[in-house]
């Protein structure tokens, strides 16, 4: 028995074939093993028909990705992480009586130049791929809540795709606040600005791509500093400017946001619609003596902010003044926030106020698919993090991160040539 893997052109959100020979067998076992930049061991197991050609049969082609759970620690709420490089993925295939392996490598990024640049509350880290067509197109990557490998992986991966793509981080980072609290937009456009004025960053075509709390930093900042971009991806967005969120308690009585000093308008968020679910939380735990997760779904919290309108008005961004295209996109079991909800919003208002691009928007909502919508292909089956439970189904959000990220790249592709 012999197994061979068409990897295509080797990038992790390439299509992926498996091909068997030299096996009577109509159906094999097919396991792939491998552990993610943080450490963790992830495996899948299934078994499949074999074409007449020895290839695999696969209802979805990303499912042995997508199906990858902790092997060492299956209730762990530690979600797969990324690298902004290659890991190397163990291949086996079995038909009951002789058994091959390969070893596969996933790459997000490569060939590229790492580079930083700081500022007054704003850090770049920089991916520019090896190129002689200088200067190119430009993409700024703004992450959410949770800054981790994974944002800076997404980053790589655009880079591995043409771009010179910099996450620009105004948290969590060294000299950087630790808390999503009164971020003023002066710095973000002033990041924003270092980036275009690179020498090989075609100024005239930068996008950016935000999600989660990343979305209403860009939109907010684009809006108060009149910053401009041909094209906006958003997910998991926000259509308001909420209240600044604590890494380690209740949210303090500030906005998120910030410009010429003083707060933006927000909308509340109702922590005390959490008490319940702490307390669970709280009690699973002393039960378990300390091994259950203490994950929360604020979506209550943020759907009880949204119902004063109030507030909502004064804290909606003027996304109609953002004179380039949008991309939105939501899952509709979004557990952290009504996400749905406000990516309908954002396009409603950008087309009841006549935005200059409104016609050439996308709205992408995907039922069952969570908060955390991802590039693929990658595992989907552990749906929340150790703060924030995200919500959705595990193949439901491999659907939606496959169509998510193809309908990402034809969209920057469309508006950065």
């Amino acid at each position: 028995m012999r197994i061979s893997v068409d990897t295509a052109d080797g990038l992790v959100d390439s299509l992926i074939e498996f091909n068997v020979f030299d096996t009577p067998a109509e159906k094999v076992e097919l396991v792939v093993d491998g552990v993610d930049a943080a450490g963790s061991h992830w495996r899948s197991r299934g078994t499949h028909r074999l074409g007449k050609d020895g290839r695999i049969d696969l209802t979805d082609p990303d499912l042995p990705w997508w199906d990858m759970r902790l092997a060492d620690n299956p209730s762990s709420s530690d979600i797969f992480e990324s690298c902004d490089g290659t890991l190397d993925f163990t291949v086996s295939v079995s038909d009951g009586t002789s058994s091959d392996k390969v070893t596969v490598p996933r790459t997000w990024g490569r060939e590229h130049t790492v580079e930083q640049r700081r500022g007054d509350g704003w850090q770049l880290q920089i991916y520019r791929p090896e190129s002689a067509d200088y200067p190119l197109p430009g993409i700024v990557v703004f992450p959410g809540t949770m800054v981790t490998r994974s944002v800076t992986a997404m980053a790589a991966l655009l880079a591995a795709h043409g771009y010179v793509a910099a996450v620009l981080f105004y948290t969590q980072r060294p000299g950087l606040p630790d808390s999503f609290s009164r971020i003023a937009t002066e710095n973000i456009a002033a990041g924003i600005e270092c980036f275009a004025a690179l020498p090989y960053v075609d100024e005239d075509m930068i996008a950016l791509h935000a999600s989660s709390v990343g979305v209403q930093t860009a939109l907010a900042t684009m809006v108060t500093m009149g910053t401009r971009a041909r094209a906006v991806v958003a997910v998991a967005p926000s259509h308001v400017v909420f209240q600044a969120l604590r890494r380690d308690g209740p949210p303090e009585k500030v906005s998120a946001l910030t410009h010429g000093g003083a707060d933006l308008p927000y909308v509340p968020v109702r922590s005390e619609r959490l008490l319940g679910q702490l307390a669970v939380n709280l009690l699973r735990r002393r039960i378990s003596h300390g091994r259950s997760s203490m994950a929360l779904s604020t979506r209550a919290a943020y759907a009880a902010g949204l119902r004063d309108h109030s507030a909502v008005e004064a804290a909606t961004i003027a996304v109609e003044k953002i004179e380039c295209p949008m991309l939105v996109a939501a899952g509709t079991d979004d557990q952290c926030y009504p996400a749905a909800d406000m990516a309908h919003e954002i396009i409603r208002r950008r087309s009841d106020e006549h935005a200059t691009h409104a016609a050439d928007d996308e709205l992408l909502i995907y039922p069952r698919a969570g908060h955390f919508i991802r590039p693929p292909a990658i595992p989907t089956t552990v749906t929340r993090s150790a703060s924030l439970i995200g919500g959705g189904e595990p193949r439901h959000i491999a659907t939606a991160q496959r169509d998510c990220w193809t309908r990402t790249l034809a969209f920057l592709n469309q508006h950065l040539s």
